[in-house]
């Protein structure tokens, strides 16, 4: 006794990867929007709450690095020495001119 088996059982699609760096599908990933200036003590007090949130986001950032492993931070292609550096602008300044970025 056999089962009649269809082709379209056993046919199914892969998904749709890719494995380049997202800023060669978006250029302007790395570009922050223009905005309108703001004025005014409401301006001063929006830009210094921004300018706390970014401080922020990157001491959780570098703590999560710290919190890695030797290996893991290999995996990514840092060890502990980069850790310092990679906030700065400087530290993928040769990449982002690689790739004809303005820095």
């Amino acid at each position: 006794m056999s089962a009649p088996i269809a082709k379209s059982h056993f046919t199914f699609a892969t998904p749709n990867l890719t494995y380049i760096d997202a800023s060669a599908e978006e250029p302007n990933l790395r570009t922050l929007p223009a905005t309108e200036p703001k004025l005014g003590l409401f301006g001063w007090v929006a830009d210094q709450y921004a300018a706390f949130v970014a401080w922020n986001r990157t001491q959780e950032q570098a703590a999560e690095l710290a919190g890695m492993s030797e290996r893991d931070l290999a995996d990514i292609g840092l060890n502990r020495g980069d850790l310092h550096r990679v906030f700065t602008p400087e530290f993928n300044r040769d990449l982002i001119v690689a790739r004809g970025a303005d820095v």
